[in-house]
């Protein structure tokens, strides 16, 4: 019975000492750094693979809605490039639904598929063939870029169009932008939709 006591003194100092010496330990002060995530590519393979299968429900999921109006010109892609489309009105599911094949047509889906995301990745861009219509007089190509310091993913659809005026032909050249947030987690998530030219 004497030697009981003294032994639970002796444990319960030990285990006061070990407790005493796990807090003390100061934390590293390491700040958590994002690492190189490969996984927007996966995200934009499924993306494209919706797009292609016209999979509205699949592809919404990449997209941010309802987009703004005011910082987004989806609307003239959705009316046809139609001047009468409202840039005060935002873009909502249901118009994504409805407009889906204007947004994302054929030559959108045409370029989308000759991407080759491992060279995207590596490289930080990555140009398509150019593919010609002739019925239309025009040919059209994508330049996608992967913009790592801000995150951003741009799809560049550019085309070009021979037109013949008072007998000189001409060539008129157009773009959509389709601008993509890359996530901190890696997911893709469509912002907004410029036009230039």
């Amino acid at each position: 019975m004497s030697l009981i006591r003294p032994m639970f003194v002796f444990f319960f100092l030990i285990f006061c000492i070990t407790a005493s010496a796990q807090t003390q330990q100061a934390a590293p002060d390491t700040l958590f750094t994002q690492k190189d995530t490969a996984y927007w590519v996966y995200n934009f393979r499924q993306f494209r693979d919706a797009v292609y299968q016209g999979d509205k429900e699949k592809a919404k999921a990449y997209v941010e809605l309802p987009i703004s109006g005011k910082n987004s010109e989806i609307w003239y892609l959705a009316y046809g490039l139609n001047s009468a489309a409202s840039k005060e009105k935002a873009f909502t599911e249901a118009d994504f639904y409805k407009y889906f094949n204007r947004i994302f047509g054929k030559e959108f889906i045409n370029c989308i598929l000759k991407i080759k995301t491992e060279e995207l990745y590596k490289t930080g861009e990555y140009t398509t063939i150019e593919f010609e219509d002739s019925l239309a007089s025009k040919s059209y190509g994508m330049i996608a870029t992967w913009r790592k310091p801000d995150n951003t993913l741009m799809l560049n659809m550019l085309s070009r169009t021979v037109y013949v005026e008072d007998g000189n032909e001409q060539v008129g050249e157009f773009a959509v932008i389709y601008i993509f947030e890359v996530t901190k987690k890696g997911h893709i998530k469509l912002k907004s939709v410029a036009l230039a030219g």
